[in-house]
């Protein structure tokens, strides 16, 4: 199956419905660059994967600062081993990209050019071939993938190296890998000093791709009834004057008391427009981040317009508990924050006074005017940093 990402599938859906299959019991990744970004998508099916007798094992490259170390200490927490592959030589760059699961007489592959990111998993123009074998020929591929793996983790290679705690500071100390708040800020600000980037004319447009289904199985086990495909929508054209739309990708707001129907978070048709960019009816995929940093599954929802009140009602099961957990006191009400990771797919964050970032925040929102619905903003990770200088959202 050849996988052109994303116009058709998305490696990242293909991959959680391989792990959650129950056919394979070790999974091997081998990454040019891991961000966290890509991880944390990851990250609770192969924690699953993984406390279910599943052997894990990455290799990843660390040329040019672009793997992070959070995300090898992420990888560390969650697997048998992680090996990094470096060569001194600028002229070398570790470049595979290979997800493999292997099973009794079982092969699952994707060889590609995806990265362990977001953008590679999900987003990203990006063409991969994913094949699943049985048999003799499963027997001989898993020996060949086995033989690519030892060469890239060989003792006595002298571009490999296994992470453990003490290498993995040296890695940081060296600067061969930084910690992504540093990166992300950087970024920032070398935005900053380029402010011509943001006033150029705009020659190319966007385009929004409709959000891809999660297995049938796998939503069916979680939902506890069956479900129903959402129609096929086409690619959305977003032209050049309105490309700029996408770049501030934070939503803030509080979130108002629902009497038991708090999961059915209300947003306004400007957001569902010139946030999210989706037009009632479209799938989203949401997934939580707890504040303790805990990475919860992907939520397939739809987006839901009341025409009797014109509002806007995304599902997010994590804003369940304030049917309990409300505050009494309003000046404390809920935070929630968004981050858009691509067009169709975000993270959030429910925020209780008392959290990181949830002072700050909730100030600024009570300091907007108010009207219809409880104050929100759309604010650039700039801005984010200013109010919460350690935001861990991404």
């Amino acid at each position: 199956m050849i996988v052109n990402q994303p116009h058709d599938k998305q490696l990242g859906i293909q991959l959680i419905e391989a792990l959650e299959s129950g056919n394979f019991s070790q999974l091997t990744i081998m990454v040019a660059y891991a961000k966290l970004s890509g991880v944390y998508r990851l990250l609770p099916y192969i924690d699953a994967f993984h406390k279910n007798g599943g052997a894990v094992r990455f290799v990843v490259g660390i040329d040019q600062q672009n793997t992070t170390y959070d995300a090898l200490l992420q990888l560390h927490k969650v697997s048998d081993v992680v090996s990094v592959f470096h060569s001194e030589s600028i002229a070398q760059t570790f470049h595979i990209k290979c997800y493999w699961l292997m099973g009794d007489n079982e092969c699952w592959y994707a060889i590609g050019s995806n990265n362990l990111t977001a953008g590679g998993l999900f987003s990203n123009y990006e063409l991969c071939t994913i094949n699943s074998i049985s048999g003799s020929e499963a027997d001989s591929i898993n020996t060949e993938l086995e033989a690519v793996y030892h060469t890239y983790t060989d003792p006595a290679s002298v571009c490999a190296h296994e992470i453990t705690d003490e290498f993995l500071a040296q890695l940081l100390e060296q600067n061969y890998v930084v910690k992504e708040i540093q990166q992300r800020k950087a970024l920032v600000e070398a935005a900053k000093r380029s402010p011509s980037a943001a006033t150029k004319d705009r020659l190319f447009g966007n385009e929004v791709f409709p959000a891809p289904s999660l297995p049938a199985e796998f939503r069916r086990a979680r939902a506890g009834r069956p479900s129903t495909p959402a129609k096929k929508r086409p690619v959305q054209q977003i032209p050049p004057a309105k490309a700029d739309k996408y770049e501030n990708n934070y939503l803030i707001r509080h979130v108002p008391k629902a009497g038991g129907r708090s999961k059915q978070v209300h947003f306004t048709v400007d957001l569902l427009d010139k946030y999210f960019c989706l037009n009632p009816g479209d799938g989203i995929l949401v997934q939580e981040m707890y504040p303790s940093g805990v990475i919860g599954e992907i939520e397939q929802r739809q987006v839901v317009f009341s025409q009797r009140n014109r509002n806007v009602k995304i599902e997010l099961a994590g804003a369940s508990v304030l049917d309990t957990d409300y505050p009494d006191n309003l000046d404390t009400r809920p935070v929630l924050v968004l981050k858009r990771v691509n067009a169709n797919l975000f993270v959030y964050m429910l925020l209780l006074d008392g959290n990181d970032g949830y002072a700050a925040i909730n100030e600024r929102l009570k300091s907007l005017p108010t009207g219809r619905s409880l104050p929100y903003e759309v604010i650039d990770e700039s801005t984010m940093f200013s109010l919460w200088p350690e935001c861990p959202i991404t």
